[in-house]
């Protein structure tokens, strides 16, 4: 075989999996919304469902049954076994397939308000999805177990993932079109805006008024963020992105350059850090979130990795929304795309 048919199948296997996983994520897309068979996005790949019941044990379900009983009322997630009938080996035994936003569910606008803050941690959603994967993890070895989910549940597979390999226990993850929109990096939205409009007004002074609007700013904050700010947090969130980067877990991102929500993980992994680590605190620390922690408790950042593969599509589209949609990433086989390996810090491993 030639060594472009090898690349060809490789491409192709990609493919197929990225497919496999959309269509799990859209079997519990059409299950919250009832529609008809939607029991087919799952079985026509080769996939049975599994309720929480055969997966968690009866202690588990005891003990989280307030939990169990928010998923069951509305259906987040579901968890997948691969049929005997489809035995390639690229493909998972095990997924827990995570939806996004009902826009009619206000349960759903709630969790997305959680993702903006960095409250999302406290959300029963992430209370049952770490105890159902870190389960299968136990019973199954974290090696046989993917979890995916598309926008809202991209958020909460992330979180769930990223708290396990905190803990040396490595999950892949493949997350489509994964929310980069807390405070933090809405702010630097803003700041960014107001830049070019200044610099549209006055094409001379743009720029220098921006910078003094900025310090000042700046000025009249950082005395009231010092007054808040959490001693150790700053040290905890520096722990944190090291251990990830010791254990080498880097999901998979997938990400359209036009998606307003998540394309902010391109400038993120723009280039690796330069210096040491902490001198670029903006990587691996959300510094606007001390401010909500004294009027919404403790936050957590998902979005802050030190590596991942990402997967990066350009689809142009006149509604900016569409962008941001699951089926970007099922419709075309041949959809052109760039993948990269991105490290802001190098492992020690490599």
């Amino acid at each position: 075989m030639l060594a472009h048919d090898h690349d060809s199948d490789a491409t192709s296997r990609k493919f197929m999996k990225r497919y496999i996983l959309g269509r799990l994520v859209y079997g519990m897309y059409d299950r919250f919304k009832r529609a008809r068979k939607y029991e087919e996005w799952w079985t026509e790949v080769h996939y049975d469902l599994w309720e929480l019941d055969k997966v968690l044990t009866k202690e588990e379900l005891n003990k989280y049954a307030t939990a169990v009983e928010y998923e069951h009322k509305n259906k987040y997630f579901g968890v997948f076994r691969r049929n005997n009938v489809f035995p390639l080996a690229e493909f998972p035994d095990w997924v827990v397939a995570i939806r996004g936003t009902h826009l009619l569910s206000s349960t759903d606008l709630k969790n997305d308000l959680a993702i903006v803050l960095e409250t999302l941690k406290s959300s029963k959603l992430i209370k049952i999805l770490k105890v159902v994967v870190r389960r299968l993890g136990k019973d199954y070895k974290y090696c046989n177990v993917n979890v995916t989910g598309h926008s809202l549940g991209a958020a909460a597979g992330l979180l769930v993932c990223r708290r396990l390999a905190l803990k040396g226990c490595l999950v892949e993850g493949h997350f489509f079109n994964p929310p980069f929109v807390a405070l933090e990096s809405l702010a630097r939205t803003c700041a960014h805006a107001v830049k070019h409009a200044l610099m549209r007004v006055f094409p001379a002074d743009g720029e220098k008024l921006y910078e003094r609007l900025k310090n000042a700013a700046w000025g009249a904050s950082s005395t009231a963020f010092q007054a808040v700010v959490e001693p150790d947090g700053k040290k905890k969130a520096f722990a944190e992105f090291t251990t990830l980067a010791e254990v080498n877990w880097s999901p998979y991102l997938y990400v359209n350059k036009h998606d307003l929500i998540c394309k902010t993980f391109l400038s993120h992994f723009t280039g690796a850090m330069h210096g040491s680590i902490d001198e670029d605190r903006k990587m691996w620390y959300s510094t606007v979130t001390e401010f909500s922690k004294w009027f919404l408790g403790k936050t957590e950042s998902f979005h802050l990795l030190p590596s991942a593969h990402l997967v990066v599509i350009e689809t142009f589209e006149e509604r900016p929304y569409r962008a941001h949609k699951l089926w970007n990433w099922m419709v075309d086989p041949q959809l052109p795309y760039e993948f990269k390996q991105a490290k802001l810090i190098p492992s020690p491993h490599t």
